[in-house]
């Protein structure tokens, strides 16, 4: 070949080449592109395993997850033994974290035996069961709420090293959107004024009807409703008409459907 040579040297690969008929299942299981990991039903566990599986894929949940650290144990194992309380695992976060590690780490469904008992120990209406045994179906809405509720309490975002703010709740910062209410009364009151209130929410309904045929239509019918309540002007019960508007939107949106409960045999 003619030419000058470069400067550069060429040199050997650094590391050797991994084929993936040698890797473990773990690392295999990390690869870009691989169908990710379902969950195996643990009897009527559907309605967890369809929570946790929708969680999964939100990437700054994981990345905070990663960083959390459990609290201090509030009591010694002593006192909890002498209260019955038998030092069991309530750390709902702790154990969605060590969950979705493990199923990172695999390529077949996971049982995910150790989150479920940590879910009915901190919420025992999750343990409740029929006559002849078998745990019952529960509903997945009951499930996101109490699983978002203890994330809101525990998973905190810490601030940057030239951030001044305190930490903020992570559930607040994805999850949490604001509405803007107006409260009118459905009689002829000129004297009595618009009550307008702001809140905070988590999720919105989705209310569905014969006619319902898009989501936003189910959504747009639940921002309305009627309401009966005092009338100061009137002195007695009148009905009032409730109408909410979204003015902020957050980066997640929850939106729930009251669908009866169902897969009772599962």
């Amino acid at each position: 070949m003619m030419g000058t040579p470069s400067s550069d040297t060429l040199k050997a690969p650094t590391q050797k080449p991994v084929f993936l008929e040698d890797m473990t299942e773990e690392q295999r299981a990390k690869q870009k592109g691989v169908i990710p990991v379902g969950l195996q039903n643990l009897g009527n566990t559907c309605y967890m395993n369809s929570t946790l599986q929708t969680l999964r894929f939100v990437p700054e949940l994981q990345e905070e997850l990663l960083r959390y650290k459990a609290p201090a144990a509030p009591a010694p194992a002593s006192f909890m033994a002498e209260y019955g309380l038998g030092g069991a695992n309530t750390d709902l976060v702790g154990a969605l974290r060590d969950l979705y590690k493990q199923m990172g780490s695999t390529l077949t469904g996971f049982p995910p035996i150790a989150f479920l008992q940590t879910l009915r120990t901190a919420f025992p209406q999750f343990a409740q069961q029929t006559r002849d045994g078998r745990f019952e179906q529960q509903d997945a809405e009951e499930c996101w709420s109490q699983i978002v509720t203890q994330l809101r309490q525990s998973l905190r975002i810490q601030p940057g090293p030239d951030e001044a703010a305190a930490a903020t709740s992570f559930v607040d910062r994805y999850f949490a959107g604001e509405t803007t209410s107006i409260l009118k009364c459905d009689e002829e009151t000129p004297d009595e004024p618009l009550v307008e209130s702001k809140n905070t929410f988590l999720k919105l309904d989705c209310h569905i009807s014969g006619t319902t045929n898009f989501m936003r239509d189910g959504i747009l019918a639940s921002l309305s409703e009627k309401v009966i309540k005092q009338s100061p002007t009137l002195g007695r019960d009148a009905m009032y008409t409730k109408t909410t508007r979204v003015t902020r939107l957050p980066k997640y949106l929850t939106v729930s459907t009251p669908l009866p409960r169902s897969c009772d045999q599962c």
